[in-house]
C-alpha cells in the first residue's frame, strides 16, 4: 500500500513539473509568435526580412515599402532629428512658358551648346540646378551668353524665372563675364573643388 502511495505521489509530481514546464513554454512561444489559441502565428521580422527578388519588386509594383524596409523601420533605433538648412539657392517657383507675356527683350539663345559641350552654370554664384537646367531649355548654355545681357535682357530673364531683382542682385553678369574670359570667382573654384572631391 505504501508503494502505491509513493508511486501516486511520484506521478503527481511528475504531472505537476510537466505542467509547470509546459506553462513556461506556452508563454514564451505565445511571446515570440503572439498567437493566441485560434490565431495563426504572426510573421516574425526575421521573416519579413526574408523574400524572393519577385517578391519584393511586386511590393514596390503595389507602392508597398519592401518588407526588409518595413523591419528596418520598425527595429530602427531613433536618430536625433537634423536640422532643415535652408536652400542655399532659391529655385525659380514657377517659369513664365508664354514668351511673349514676358516683359524685357528676350537674349541671344542658341539650339545647342557650341561643340556639344555646355558650361557650368553652377560656377556662377546663385545659379543651381534647377536654374541651369531652365536656362539650358532657354538656350543658354554659355558664360559668354550670359556675360553680353543687357538690362532688358536681364528684365526677361527675371521675369521668366519669377525672381525679379536677382540677376543683378547676385551680379550673374559680372561673374559670367569673368568666367568667360577664363579667370576663376572664388565661388566658381569651390564648385570645381566640390566636383573634384566627387
Amino acid at each position: 500500500m505504501e508503494n502505491l502511495l509513493q508511486l501516486a505521489m511520484q506521478m503527481i509530481l511528475c504531472l505537476l513539473i510537466a505542467a509547470v514546464i509546459g506553462a513556461i513554454i506556452g508563454y514564451l512561444l505565445g511571446r515570440l509568435g503572439k498567437c493566441g489559441p485560434n490565431e495563426a502565428p504572426e510573421e516574425r521580422p526575421a521573416d519579413r526580412l526574408v523574400g524572393t527578388a519577385d517578391e519584393t519588386e511586386e511590393k514596390i509594383r503595389k507602392h508597398e515599402k519592401p518588407a526588409s524596409e518595413t523591419a528596418q523601420t520598425a527595429f530602427a533605433i531613433p536618430q536625433p532629428k537634423e536640422e532643415k538648412r535652408a536652400p542655399q539657392q532659391q529655385e525659380p517657383q514657377a517659369l513664365q512658358k508664354n514668351f511673349d507675356d514676358i516683359e524685357g527683350e528676350r537674349p541671344m539663345m542658341l539650339a545647342a551648346p557650341r561643340n556639344g559641350i555646355p558650361d557650368d552654370l553652377k560656377e556662377i554664384s546663385g545659379i543651381g540646378l534647377k536654374i541651369e537646367d531652365a536656362l539650358h531649355e532657354l538656350g543658354i548654355f554659355h558664360f559668354d551668353q550670359i556675360a553680353n545681357w543687357n538690362e532688358e535682357n536681364i528684365r526677361w530673364i527675371d521675369n521668366y524665372l519669377v525672381f525679379k531683382g536677382r540677376v543683378n542682385r547676385e551680379n550673374w553678369v559680372g561673374q559670367a563675364k569673368l568666367l568667360a574670359a577664363g579667370r576663376e570667382t572664388d565661388f566658381s573654384q569651390r564648385v570645381k573643388n566640390a566636383r573634384k572631391k566627387d
